[in-house]
């Protein structure tokens, strides 16, 4: 039955198994300590004094061996790796501490006295319980060892059955014979479970490791692959810029020839050579890291006016519309980004729209998200993407309606770089779109990513209530009474319908047993009860799904934060200043979106 069991396993299945036993030795040779005195004021009385001194002196020297074992080799339980010596060495002193111990155990056997059923009851107990646990314990890892010690304990054991038992001495060898049959199935169980374990444990390990090496061999040819792209499109750029000068310094020269068409044919060649090299060098910058953005405020209504203007001259030749729409209050919003970046996103965005749309027209608009930032959307009436496709074209050279390879729907670059841009600047990036529909294409600003208006240092902040929040209704959670009675001055100054709770517990809806549904939900974090203000927020929104929820803390612990992100709130660290507040009150205003313009 144990043949194959018996087999040492792979080498770095050894190693583990040495480890995990010598683990295991420090538990093993506490109850062997323990045991052992229970045992000895048990037989008290029953047996001779000098005859239990003795066992139990055979005992704790074989305790004392185990412990040597485990000293021995503390330094390496711990090493990365185990020499093939010192895990034979492991394997001898394991086996001769676990022999000792299962023929002290055996030795037991001298303890019993013939006709004091109790007290041999007691015996048999400790021994069949010694067993058990080393049958379910030891085999994990030293199955061997094991069978080693049961084998010499039981002998040992059997041969004080008979004098102690008497005409009974049969049934009871006979039921330590199934006992033992019993525990070397269990032992043979554990072994192989422990052995299945770590041969998993080692396989996931190695699965691991590979893959990570994969994963890095990737990265690592992935940025080779675009350093070569930006050497090579350098390099490359450098005779068809001077191939376009002579084009242009011929046709200089040669008015009569400047319509020659395949004067025209080389010029644009060359123009879409050039192009291609200036995404190419572009996307390479940015998939390596090497373009880093430099951030500094941007106005957003400038920069769309800006992009208008470019392209306005495109849409007119495919006789297409193109407008911008902001939102009020968004007209001198100001956003922490990188101004070149940023047009750059923009512009691709509107090229794309307008190449791919023949009717209608394209619509680059400006409002609030939900979240408390901004969207800067690209809307238009075109082709539309297909739902399966919604990936795949922000991977390089990938386009949709243009199987041919058209040079004149573009290189298939331009959302590759968007996707790249946007990732250097933290920036949201949705679409949505129908097939012959149309598409949105969505950038989302955080709330953290707005700037504030700054005013000169000798002119005070205005004392009039911030437009656009007369009349909100918003409920305040803070325990503090001060914090309540200078919010409660502050925001009813502002024309707000303020109501307000001191505690996060569910009678916080008293306060709207009345009818009155809150817009706004402010809530401070700590609070006493059950319930931080996360867990208030998220309790308040069950019953006002439409109310949007703000935190604010004094705490500076960054859990709080990311906890607070993760629930999708944002977080307002105290002191708040009012100007930030009202600024934050009229961004959270709950907004109607937008439908898909329709255009002619």
């Amino acid at each position: 039955m144990f043949l194959n069991v018996l087999r040492p396993p792979e080498p770095e299945v050894q190693i583990e198994l040495f480890r995990l036993g010598h683990r295991n030795l420090i538990m093993h040779t506490v109850g062997h300590v323990v045991l052992p005195l229970i045992v000895a004021a048990g037989a008290r009385g029953a047996v001779a004094p000098s005859l239990l001194r003795s066992w139990l002196a055979m005992v704790m020297l074989s305790n004392l061996v185990m412990w040597l074992s485990i000293w021995r080799f503390r330094h390496l339980a711990q090493a990365p790796s185990v020499p093939p010596s010192t895990l034979r060495g492991w394997h001898l002193a394991h086996m001769v501490a676990l022999c000792l111990t299962g023929a002290c155990w055996g030795a037991e056997g001298m303890l019993l006295v013939p006709s004091k059923d109790v007290h041999n009851l007691m015996i048999m107990t400790a021994f069949a319980g010694v067993l058990a646990y080393s049958a379910a314990s030891n085999p994990a890892y030293d199955l061997p060892g094991f069978i080693a010690s049961m084998a010499i304990g039981t002998a040992l054991m059997a041969l004080f059955i008979p004098p102690a038992f008497g005409e009974h001495a049969l049934y009871v060898a006979g039921m330590c014979a199934i006992y033992m049959v019993v525990l070397g199935f269990v032992a043979r169980n554990a072994h192989n479970t422990v052995l299945t374990s770590v041969r998993l444990r080692l396989i996931n390990e190695a699965l691991a490791r590979k893959s990570a090496e994969q994963a890095e061999k990737a990265d690592r040819a992935n940025r080779e692959k675009s350093e070569f792209l930006a050497a090579a499109s350098h390099d490359l750029r450098q005779p068809v810029h001077a191939l376009l000068l002579l084009i242009e310094a011929y046709r200089q020269q040669n008015p009569a020839a400047a319509a020659d068409p395949l004067l025209l044919h080389i010029a644009s060649a060359g123009q879409s050579i050039s192009t291609l090299f200036n995404a190419l060098m572009e996307l390479s910058r940015l998939e390596t890291g090497a373009e880093k953005p430099l951030l500094t405020e941007i106005p957003l209504a400038t920069l769309m006016r800006r992009c208008i203007s470019r392209y306005r001259l495109d849409a007119e030749d495919k006789n297409l519309q193109l407008r911008s729409r902001i939102a009020d209050g968004l007209e001198t919003t100001l956003v922490q980004s990188d101004k070149v970046l940023l047009e750059r996103i923009v512009g691709n965005l509107l090229g794309n729209a307008l190449r791919y749309t023949e009717r209608g027209g394209v619509l680059l608009n400006l409002r609030r998200g939900h979240d408390g930032g901004l969207w800067l959307e690209v809307w238009d009436t075109g082709i539309g993407i297909p739902a399966e496709d919604h990936e795949r074209v922000f991977q390089p050279y990938y386009q949709v309606g243009n199987p041919e390879r058209d040079r004149g729907k573009g290189l298939g670059l331009g959302l590759a770089i968007v996707k790249q841009a946007v990732q250097a600047l933290h920036i949201g990036l949705s679409l949505r779109s129908r097939p012959f529909r149309g598409s949105r294409f969505r950038l989302s600003f955080p709330a953290w990513s707005l700037a504030s208006e700054r005013l000169p240092p000798d002119v005070a902040a205005p004392h009039a209530p911030p437009p656009g929040l007369k009349g909100l209704r918003l409920l305040l959670v803070d325990d503090d009474p001060m914090v309540r009675e200078a919010m409660k001055a502050l925001l009813c100054g502002w024309g707000i319908d303020l109501r307000m709770a001191s505690r996060g517990d569910e009678g916080v809806m008293n306060v709207c047993n009345d009818g009155w549904q809150p817009e706004c939900v402010l809530c401070d974090y700590r609070l006493p009860g059950p319930l931080n203000g996360i867990a208030v927020l998220a309790f308040l929104q069950e019953h006002f799904p439409k109310a949007a929820g703000l935190l604010q803390t004094g705490e500076l612990a960054e859990a709080v934060h990311a906890e607070a992100a993760e629930a999708g709130y944002l977080v307002l660290s105290k002191p708040v200043a009012p100007s930030l507040l009202a600024a934050t009150l009229c961004a959270l205003l709950p907004q109607v979106a937008d439908p898909i313009p329709e255009q002619s």
